[in-house]
């Protein structure tokens, strides 16, 4: 096996083509954003009217679909792997799936702990990895979508708790679906 001593540009170069390429992989996905970015909307709305409508028993129900969407974000990824993951590809990967399941387990296991502050944690958590994808990628969009879902996840604390769905489903919508969108549509031309 042949080594080879790397010049600073060189090494520059060949890490500049990797975060390119993990880039470029995560623009071929902004489908999953989309995904996503409706998924939770839905589930969070459907809560919000739940809640509105005095069906505090049953208010959590539309978050079942979490499971089925990451059961589905793991099908639709696998069926992908024809391309060779790089590290960058790995970590944020790897980041958003330590992060999803904390998500789900604080959500159907320590809800009634963390009562009206089980959103705005959850919000915390996901806006960690939307900055981890955006700074990894180097994309301005994502990393901008991951301030604004902390910036809201703060403001959050202070919201009447009853209408932290409704932001969390609108902060989707324009934290991913829109951000997923854009992504698709710069990647088709």
């Amino acid at each position: 096996m042949k080594t080879e001593n790397l010049t600073p540009e060189k090494s520059l170069e060949l890490i500049t083509q990797v975060i390119n390429e993990a880039k470029t992989k995560f623009e071929e996905n902004g489908f999953i954003y989309v995904f996503w970015g409706a998924l939770v909307s839905i589930a969070s709305i459907s809560q919000f009217v739940l809640l509105k409508n005095e069906y505090y028993n049953i208010n959590y129900y539309p978050y079942f679909l979490m499971p089925i969407g990451a059961i589905y974000t793991w099908y639709y990824f696998s069926k992908k792997k024809k391309s060779k993951k790089n590290q960058i590809s790995r970590i944020v990967s790897i980041a958003w799936v330590i992060l999803s399941l904390n998500m789900m387990i604080l959500g159907f296991f320590f809800g009634p702990m963390l009562k009206e502050n089980l959103i705005p944690v959850i919000l915390i958590l996901l806006s960690v990895g939307t900055m981890i994808s955006g700074v990894t990628i180097k994309s301005k969009l994502i990393l901008f979508s991951g301030i604004i879902i902390n910036i809201s996840a703060l403001i959050c604390f202070n919201l009447e708790w009853i209408y932290q769905p409704l932001a969390m489903g609108i902060l989707s919508v324009i934290t991913f679906l829109i951000p997923g969108v854009i992504l698709m549509i710069q990647n088709n031309k």
